[in-house]
């Protein structure tokens, strides 16, 4: 049976062990693209909560200016005070067309101070007038003195509000609300990031009979989902499957929830909370970003990565093999022939063989070389003794 040279062996042991490191650089390239992956799913959560918080931001405070604005004009706390709704709606209506139709905000409401706190008039819906307010926002503006803002549900629909009071000559007459719906926040939210979203508020803070008359003509989504309804979403592939769950229970700083594709895009889910004028987590906001061209550009890092390592560890393999050639092997042949000369010069009578080996470096093989000098030297010497006996006996 024939056996492999060592040097096979050797070639053997080093491509097994560069072998098992380039398989270990794979498993970490493998390791930091799902790390890379999750933190890019984490990132675009963190970025949809800080994205929907300006826009947030910058609809309220649009809201308050134009409120502060509109309150310049004395008449309407003349009217307020007078409790003269028929003028107070001929006065405001324009005013409010004309925001609708250059600014989005289409929710104007005068509302009677405590303890009444019922609606003295709906601008944009005059016939529903009448009833109790319970606003998270009119709450803290009533507290506070001040204006308060957030997203509320009332009889109409949910939308961005700000409260402020209607004070005259230090007396409170009542409140004013303006608002903009929720419908379209999205759209300008995807807009600007490209992602996609979905609002969804816990039932918990709504009522069904308020939430149907505010969706209006719209399909009444409210038993889609035990636990919350969907307010707008940008996609249906926004929200997870199955049911959504208690959207209360979001962390502030809100959470990565999975990846998953569809067609040919690799998609990544998560969900970030969403606040009420008293600071209460309402519902939770979804986003899907699409990481298909992270995941390409990762992918084919992934695969340098590998051929680097594949082309290095050639690369060493055949560094070693010629170092293995050059400072073993090499000298192992040129011993193995200068053994193999010896032999045939002292089956021919030559005993002058101690100089066959020469001394090359001074490292374990040089030292053999020493040995095998002197010992070839002391084999020649012996032979050249006994030969001098027979020849004189």
């Amino acid at each position: 049976m024939r056996t492999l040279s060592i040097k096979l062996k050797l070639a053997a042991a080093v491509v097994a062990c560069l072998g098992m490191v380039a398989v270990v650089n794979a498993w970490m390239a493998w390791s930091n693209y799902h790390e890379d992956m999750r933190y890019e799913a984490e990132r675009s959560v963190r970025s949809a909560a800080k994205s929907f918080a300006d826009l947030e931001l910058r609809e309220v405070e649009k809201l308050s200016s134009t409120l502060d604005a509109l309150l310049l004009n004395p008449a309407y706390a003349a009217l307020l005070a007078a409790r003269d709704r028929a003028g107070l709606l001929e006065l405001a209506g324009p005013v409010l067309r004309e925001l609708r139709n250059q600014h989005g905000i289409g929710l104007w409401a005068f509302i009677e101070p405590e303890p009444a706190r019922t609606c003295f008039l709906r601008v944009h819906r005059p016939e529903l007038s009448g009833d109790a307010v319970h606003l998270m926002a009119l709450d803290a503006a009533i507290r506070t003195g001040a204006t308060a803002s957030g997203i509320e549900l009332d009889r109409t629909s949910l939308a961005f509000r700000v409260v402020r009071p209607l004070v005259a000559q230090g007396r409170v007459l009542g409140y004013v609300e303006l608002g903009e719906g929720i419908e379209g926040f999205l759209a300008r939210l995807k807009g600007e990031t490209g992602d996609e979203f979905a609002l969804v508020i816990h039932k918990g803070f709504l009522e069904e009979r308020a939430w149907a008359a505010a969706r209006g003509a719209g399909r009444n989504n409210w038993s889609d989902d035990p636990e919350v309804v969907t307010v707008e979403a940008t996609s249906p592939e926004v929200l997870a499957r199955g049911p959504i769950g208690d959207v209360r229970q979001i962390p502030e700083g809100g959470r990565f929830i999975e990846r998953f594709t569809a067609g040919a895009r690799r998609l990544v889910r998560g969900v970030v909370p969403v606040h009420d004028a008293a600071g209460r987590t309402i519902g939770g906001l979804f986003v899907v970003h699409d990481v298909s061209a992270l995941r390409e550009r990762l992918r084919g890092e992934q695969l340098q990565v590998i051929v680097l390592i594949g082309l290095l560890a050639l690369a060493v393999l055949g560094f070693l093999i010629y170092v293995l050639e050059r400072l073993v092997f090499r000298r192992l042949k040129r011993m193995t022939r200068a053994m193999e000369d010896a032999s045939t010069r002292l089956a021919g009578g030559d005993y002058e063989i101690g100089g066959t080996i020469a001394h090359s470096h001074p490292d374990e093989i040089g030292r053999f070389e020493s040995f095998l000098g002197s010992f070839l030297a002391t084999i020649g010497a012996t032979f050249r003794q006994l030969e001098k006996r027979r020849r004189g006996g």
